[in-house]
């Protein structure tokens, strides 16, 4: 993400640049089950109208496509960008920024997913001129009300970019300098007003800079509290608004990556403990400790995180990337089972951050979308027939049966003390019988489930 600088002229283009089909030649993706292993233009397990369990698979998934991550160049830290597309002639023109939404909103239309999500600066050029950027946002939130209008898509989150202006070098709401937590509350005031006028159904935060270097040059007390200070006061500016969203914030895991991978090492983990919200535990934590929960949710990647989040009723949404194996299908139908279990998709839904490859051309950009949406969707189809034929909801219920009942169901609705759990122990002299926790069995039965997906 760039900014411009204050000043820059405005680059005229072509009326007919706008209109342009940058995707001649690439057919909207459309459902079909007997598509065959070689046809990457069609969706296998994807039917966005099909009701399952109660909900059309829409409903159950709620995907949205990052705009941020359509945008990217191909470059990382060991290269160059490599990525050159027809609509962006990489000017901070207003021009420019339009057709890159517009071809950004035709690739969503392609896909036939209706959310998608944005930082502000993927949509507007920020400038350090107060009276430009205001401007900028009014032509660009005019122009984005009418193309949503005319395409009938939504945002599904809005999130102002605190983390890549060198201002934000040592955090935003924790920096050293108040003249930045200053820029940090106008940014996130401008960006949460164009989040309601543009109807977003949430608002993310993402704290991917508030943390600290070294210790001993760190007020951790006093950091903690200005960050808790600019979400409360982001909270209320949202209540004074009326803005009916959903508060999100997105602590720095790392996103989308399979839990039973083993590539992290040491370092890495000390890295990233120095940040303020390095995982969900700590996320949770902050949010409880100064009283925000009440205001706001987790977006967590598949897995522990997501289930710990959820049982604090706490999960906001679910973020995949492209560092998460799409070909694992048993964590990814795990995860939806976690969802259809709660009844319903979370208010964020699952976030597709798919970055291309740095060689990648529209079709594999196309394609690279395909195979995620489709691999959640196949787990999808696996977690409402597991759920339907409650084969595993029984075998939960009889393993905690000794909590259903008796002392043990005393214990589930009181708060018993110690004294008396060692009279009853007294008493009734409880031998405890180590029953087989069938982890085998059913881990059997799980993977029949998978393997019998193409039948469901």
């Amino acid at each position: 993400m760039s900014y411009a600088q204050a000043g820059n002229k405005r680059q005229k283009v072509r009326e007919g640049r706008a209109e342009m089909d940058y995707f001649q030649g690439i057919d909207k993706v459309e459902y079909n089950n007997m598509a065959t292993p070689t046809d990457g233009s069609s969706y296998r397990y994807y039917c966005s109208g099909e009701r399952l369990h109660g909900r059309t698979m829409e409903e159950w998934l709620k995907y949205s496509v990052s705009f941020s991550d359509f945008k990217s160049n191909g470059s990382d830290s060991h290269g160059k960008p490599t990525v050159s597309r027809p609509w962006d002639d990489n000017t901070n023109s207003i021009d420019n920024y339009k057709r890159c939404i517009k071809a950004f909103l035709d690739f969503c239309l392609k896909l036939g997913v209706k959310y998608w999500t944005a930082f502000d600066t993927d949509l507007v050029p920020l400038t350090d001129n107060w009276d430009e950027n205001r401007t900028n946002w009014d032509e660009i939130s005019e122009y984005l009300q009418e193309m949503l209008q005319k395409t009938h898509l939504k945002i599904l989150w809005l999130a102002p970019d605190l983390h890549s202006h060198p201002r934000y070098a040592s955090g935003a709401s924790t920096s050293h300098e108040a003249a930045t937590y200053v820029h940090a509350a106008t940014q996130i005031k401008k960006c949460l007003e164009m989040s309601q006028r543009l109807n977003a159904e949430n608002f993310l935060i993402f704290p991917y800079r508030e943390g600290y270097s070294a210790i001993f040059q760190t007020d951790l007390a006093k950091e903690l509290k200005l960050f808790a200070k600019l979400l409360k006061t982001t909270a209320e500016y949202k209540d004074r608004l009326s803005y009916k969203c959903q508060l999100q914030i997105m602590p720095y895991v790392d996103f989308g990556r399979n839990y039973n991978m083993s590539w992290q090492h040491q370092s890495w983990r000390q890295n990233d403990v120095h940040r303020y919200m390095w995982d969900v535990t700590s996320c949770l934590y902050f949010l409880k400790n100064f009283n925000l929960d009440r205001h706001y949710k987790a977006c967590t990647p598949p897995g522990p995180d997501m289930y710990m989040a959820s049982v604090y009723n706490m999960l906001g949404g679910v973020t995949v990337t492209d560092h998460f194996d799409y070909s694992d299908a048993k964590s990814i139908t795990l995860t939806m089972k976690y969802i259809v279990d709660m009844g319903a998709a979370p208010p964020g839904g699952i976030s597709l951050k798919l970055c291309p490859r740095r060689d990648s051309d529209l079709k594999e950009l196309m394609s690279n979308h395909v195979q995620y949406i489709d691999a959640f969707a196949k787990g999808l189809r696996v977690a409402c027939n597991v759920v339907g034929e409650q084969a595993f909801s029984k075998y939960i219920q009889q393993r905690y049966a000794s909590f259903g009942s008796g002392f043990g169901g005393r214990i589930m609705t009181n708060d018993v003390p110690l004294e008396e759990c060692e009279e009853y122990y007294k008493k009734n002299q409880v031998q405890n019988e180590s029953a087989s926790s069938k982890t085998c069995h059913y881990e059997l039965v799980f993977q029949r489930y998978l393997d019998t997906c193409d039948h469901v």
